[in-house]
């Protein structure tokens, strides 16, 4: 979990320093292993890093040749078979965000589509003067901004926007009615007046402090159901789930996963222990005393299966 923010003026005008330092402030719990910034005409943004890949040179932004830079909160999943398929690009780290700068060299603002992963990407084009806002299909990994006279600013969460003045804390009435009905938002409205998400899996072209383009992929693939034999479909799910997990537990530091004890994380659980030849560290909360179900005792006799470290 890292954090990301930014503003780009309609006056072309640099941010105040204020303003950014603001922003990275409010952020700070989101990355406590580094921080970094880039400014242009007309535009600035800060990053505070949580390092997983690439303890050494991964810190952001990251630039590409030509002065693009790019800012990341997430994981790319498929950074090293995009790496594989540009070997012509001189990569300056071994960050797993950087392959989504000569993807947007390549493809421009379609550079999302060959991102698999959970993120939320600035990135700024100077040539173009474009800034280009990114949210992963399923919207795992947050991202909001608001638009003022000044100018457009975005931010990991909505507080960052408030506490750096660019946004008041006004509660939207229809928004806050739907929350407390489903306990979440829908749609591009958050609870607060004037503070909007970008959508899972949309892509947002910004320029000079304006929205000038939207793109957005879908999270799931078109068609319908496909006519596959149980054997099949039983095949097709086990391959799914090893090489999703495989992928996710790309890391330069050391990982675990929660086992609450039901079919999710317990077949999780079951592939990490076929993919890892130490075990795997498993953690589960419970509580006792209270009317919530304490699955801490289904959870012990799986991780017991699997010669999990519980």
């Amino acid at each position: 979990m890292c954090g990301i923010a930014g503003m780009m003026t309609l006056s072309g005008a640099a941010p105040e320093a204020a303003t950014l330092q603001a922003l990275q402030r409010a952020l700070a719990h989101r990355g406590p292993d580094g921080q970094g910034e880039h400014r242009a005409d007309g535009l600035g943004m800060v990053h505070t890093r949580l390092a997983i890949i690439d303890l050494k040179t991964g810190d952001q932004p990251l630039h590409a040749p030509g002065g693009a830079a790019l800012i990341a909160n997430g994981e790319i999943y498929n950074y090293l078979e995009l790496r594989a398929a540009m070997p012509n690009v001189p990569f300056a780290t071994q960050s797993d965000c950087e392959p989504a700068l000569p993807l947007y060299q390549q493809n421009g603002s379609r550079f999302a589509e060959r991102l698999r992963g959970m993120y939320a990407v600035a990135l700024h084009d100077p040539h173009r003067e474009h800034l280009l806002l990114a949210r992963d299909p399923f919207g795992i990994k947050p991202l909001y901004y608001t638009e003022t006279g000044a100018g457009l600013a975005f931010a990991s969460e909505p507080q960052a926007l408030i506490a750096a003045g660019l946004a008041t804390p006004k509660v939207a009435p229809r928004a806050r009615d739907e929350l407390l009905q489903l306990q979440f938002t829908t749609g591009r409205e958050t609870i607060f007046a004037g503070i909007n998400r970008v959508l899972p899996g949309e892509t947002l072209v910004v320029g000079k402090g304006r929205i000038v383009e939207r793109r957005r992929q879908p999270a799931l693939p078109e068609g319908g159901p496909a006519d596959w034999s149980e054997d099949e479909a039983l095949q097709r799910l086990e391959a799914a789930l090893l090489d999703s997990v495989m992928v996710h537990q790309r890391a330069d530091v050391p990982y675990g996963m929660f086992l609450s004890g039901g079919i999710d994380s317990s077949v999780i659980l079951a592939v990490m222990a076929r993919l890892n030849q130490r075990p795997v560290r498993a953690f589960t909360v419970g509580f006792s005393g209270t009317r919530v179900a304490d699955e801490r005792e289904q959870a012990r006799r799986v991780a017991q299966a699997v010669g999990a470290e519980h």
